[in-house]
């Protein structure tokens, strides 16, 4: 894999806000990532929470321009990543390739507390496309610029990190389990660090996510690891298991938010030291 010469993060949108300061949380995620390589950089915008409002707001508070997103990689379906996605193209102002899963646009729903919709609204895919953005649907790894990787669907190889969590999808008339093959994430490899791997949910199974980047990468260094690691629900067994995969993965860096739960908090905490971080809304990291 090649490697970039740098790589900014930042964390636009987190259900936490960290302390003193003006940027908005909401149950949610969106990271920007500046990558550099040679003279040429690249924003990328994963996820774009369930709207775009707190986004461009703490954006502005960055000193970041909307207008100089590149393009747009979604993670996976459910409305707290993709809701905003069309004020966020709006915002954008001109053609940027969006980049999904093709199973993305399936009908999803919940059961709890009672049947609701938490997938991306009926008639998205044709509004995406009217705002002049390009659809690339793509199940398997592929790069999106030289330093810069898709993982694709994520394969289970973990004993312990269960597939789905609980949710449907409407198939030809039938609501049949969801196992949230449309996770992915990013895997960013930077000259001299090693990995950085950005993920919206992590439904796949964060260490699943973090075997198969360091497998299609061929990089086995990771400087770090950024996102929501869905473990809010998890067993004591899960996290567990979870933590001490991470003491063997020995990141530099752990920064875990949103979905990630405070009890996995808590022992992630516990197992990495200084090198675990909460995300919040507003956090920069360099590489």
């Amino acid at each position: 894999m090649e490697s970039l010469d740098s790589l900014r993060v930042y964390s636009l949108l987190s259900d936490h806000a960290g302390f003193g300061n003006s940027f908005y949380a909401q149950h949610g995620l969106s990271l920007l990532l500046e990558a550099t390589t040679g003279k040429v950089t690249k924003r990328i915008l994963l996820d774009t929470g369930q709207e775009a409002e707190p986004v461009l707001h703490n954006m502005k508070l960055l000193g970041l321009d909307p207008a100089t997103v590149d393009m747009v990689f979604l993670s996976h379906c459910h409305n707290d990543h993709t809701q905003g996605l069309l004020a966020m193209l709006d915002a954008i102002g001109k053609p940027v390739p969006v980049i999904a899963h093709p199973d993305i646009f399936r009908p999803n729903y919940s059961s709890s507390p009672s049947l609701h919709a938490i997938g991306m609204a009926p008639g998205t895919r044709e509004e995406i496309l009217d705002l002049g953005a390009e659809l690339i649907l793509a199940a398997d790894p592929f790069p999106l610029m030289d330093g810069v990787l898709s993982t694709g669907e994520i394969e289970p190889i973990t004993e312990f990190e269960e597939q789905g969590i609980g949710t449907y999808n409407l198939e030809d008339g039938r609501m049949t389990p969801d196992f949230l093959r449309d996770d992915i994430s990013l895997v960013a490899n930077v000259k001299g660090k090693g990995l950085v791997i950005a993920t919206g949910c992590s439904h796949a199974g964060i260490i699943n996510i973090v075997r198969q980047a360091q497998r299609i990468s061929g990089v086995e260094h990771v400087a770090a690891v950024i996102g929501g690691l869905h473990l809010v629900k998890a067993s004591a067994e899960r996290i567990e298991k979870t933590a001490a995969a991470f003491v063997e993965i020995a990141p530099d860096q752990l920064i875990a938010g949103h979905c990630t739960g405070f009890s996995a908090s808590f022992a992630l905490a516990q197992a990495l030291g200084a090198r675990f971080t909460p995300l919040s809304s507003g956090l920069e990291i360099t590489f």
